[in-house]
């Protein structure tokens, strides 16, 4: 089963360093799966969901503050073993460099979230990254 690959990927290449919380599976709905991790050295909350052949993976801090991998580091989203492999790969080697930021949303505000501190996005910004 692909989730099984999928969990021996995230197992062989962060050892120790995770630790898997949650696991979710409706193989009614086009194989949908999604996991939760607790990436220990930095206490993020990494979140694969695939659905329908796809995969992504978020990175939550402990104030609920997000980003998206593929944001960081591009990567091939279909769900492939290889391509999972791939991606996690460069999720591990973001999460030890460190070097990133989060997105927030406070009273329908938008914050960019760098080394805890907050800077509104403006709606400009916003579509300028699309």
């Amino acid at each position: 089963m692909l989730l099984d690959k999928v969990l021996d990927i995230f197992s062989d290449i962060f050892g120790k360093d995770i630790f898997l919380t949650e696991k979710q599976i409706a193989v009614e709905h086009m194989v949908f799966f999604k996991i939760i991790y607790r990436y220990l050295p930095l206490e993020y909350e990494i979140i694969l969901e695939n659905d329908r052949g796809v995969f992504s993976i978020e990175i939550y801090d402990n104030e609920g503050a997000h980003r998206n991998l593929y944001g960081i580091k591009k990567y091939n989203s279909a769900t492939r073993e290889e391509n999972v492999k791939d991606a996690v790969q460069k999720l591990k080697d973001i999460l030890e460099k460190d070097d990133f930021y989060f997105y927030i949303n406070r009273g329908n505000k938008l914050y960019k979230k760098i080394d805890q501190c907050y800077k509104r996005v403006r709606e400009e910004e916003i579509y300028r990254r699309k």
